[in-house]
């Protein structure tokens, strides 16, 4: 059985050299801080380390700690990219940080019946750090499944990984749900998982309240038949993690906000000097208005990942208004308890609209070759 494992590993390492890259959403380290990893009861044998190698070749959002060099900086680290992106930076709390990679990793299982012909431990809660090949094999049936116009939302009880990337959980990445939907409405959906965090960050929502009734109107939709808790949805296999369950919420709130600002996520205006967002006493430069939210199942993958690269962050950071000045006022909020009455109106500025915002697209710069 061993062998087996070395062997596929060993394939799919190869296989990843020639696979086209997938990203999506600001990269991320592949493996975490060790004491993320332990807070998330991830155990790793030097097997599992492979795998785990050979699935980052082909899932290439895992490649650079993108994200958390954005949130160490929001938590007001100053230095270089090393110092505030490594893989062992941790001025944001650990917990935060296991947070911001959750809307990317969000742990979960799979139904009876799902998972033929994978790796995966179907009994076993599935994330990329714990079952890497599992992951990737999943990850690729979902974009085959979607570039062919294959719809996963609740109904269609599709696991929360097909969902987030590929479906109706795609404005937790500043996404539509699908090509079509009107800028208002994925507006709609993303303030209310702000909210929905929001809310669970400054302990208003518990750790076993059900998401269903605790979920704001623009997602309501997507967990009415789920008997997820708070607890469920962030924590799953990770019981270290709910102690923390504030810190982890709050990272994943922080995910949106900083994916709205990689290119192959939104379309956005210029800044202007004119506008601005106050919070927490900060009053700080306005992000451009959004022009319109990108959908992902027909985005060619590799043209998506140059936007979330780290390249693309440092060229970001010389604007005004970029996402660690707009950041800094939420973890000071954050740090408050502010109620979400009072940062509500800094997230509508965050996320505002252009007049004539379109409806969702896969974008002309991003799309694959042959999709319409």
């Amino acid at each position: 059985m061993q062998l087996n494992r070395i062997a596929l590993a060993v394939s799919l390492a190869t296989l990843a050299t020639v696979a086209s890259p997938t990203a999506l959403a600001y990269k991320l380290s592949p493996e975490g801080t060790e004491e993320q990893r332990r807070m998330a009861n991830i155990r790793g044998n030097w097997i599992t380390k492979l795998e785990l190698f050979a699935a980052n070749n082909g899932v290439q959002h895992f490649t650079d700690a993108v994200h958390e060099e954005i949130t160490n900086r929001m938590f007001g680290c100053d230095g270089g990219k090393d110092e505030c992106g490594g893989a062992e930076s941790v001025r944001a709390p650990t917990a935060v940080l296991a947070g911001v990679r959750w809307n990317d990793d969000p742990a979960f299982r799979l139904h009876s019946g799902q998972g033929a012909h994978t790796a995966c431990k179907v009994t076993d809660t599935i994330r990329f750090q714990m079952q890497p090949r599992c992951w990737y094999q999943l990850f690729e049936d979902a974009k085959t499944r979607a570039a062919q116009g294959e719809q996963f939302d609740e109904a269609s009880g599709a696991a929360l990984l097909y969902r987030t990337h590929f479906g109706d959980l795609q404005p937790l990445h500043a996404m539509a749900a699908k090509d079509g939907d009107p800028a208002q409405v994925t507006q709609a959906q993303v303030m209310a998982w702000v909210e929905f965090t929001w809310r669970v960050a400054i302990g208003e929502i518990a750790l076993d309240d059900p998401v269903r009734e605790r979920m704001p109107g623009g997602l309501s939709h997507a967990f009415t038949r789920t008997g997820w808790s708070v607890q469920d949805l962030f924590t799953q296999g990770a019981p270290g993690l709910r102690r923390h369950i504030r810190e982890v919420a709050f990272g994943s709130l922080l995910h949106t906000p900083q994916d709205s600002y990689a290119g192959g996520h939104a379309e956005r205006s210029s800044p202007s000097l004119s506008r601005s967002c106050e919070l927490a006493g900060r009053r700080v430069v306005a992000p451009g208005r959004i022009s319109e939210f990108y959908s992902y199942g027909q985005q060619d993958a590799a043209l998506h990942g140059g936007s979330d690269a780290r390249s693309a962050l440092a060229v970001s950071l010389q604007e005004e208004g970029d996402i660690v000045e707009v950041g800094r006022p939420l973890v000071t909020a954050f740090d408050s308890k502010a109620p979400w009455e009072t940062v509500k109106p800094y997230f509508e500025c965050l996320f505002e609209l252009a007049p004539d915002a379109r409806p969702a697209s896969a974008a002309d710069a991003y799309r694959l070759a042959g999709s319409r």
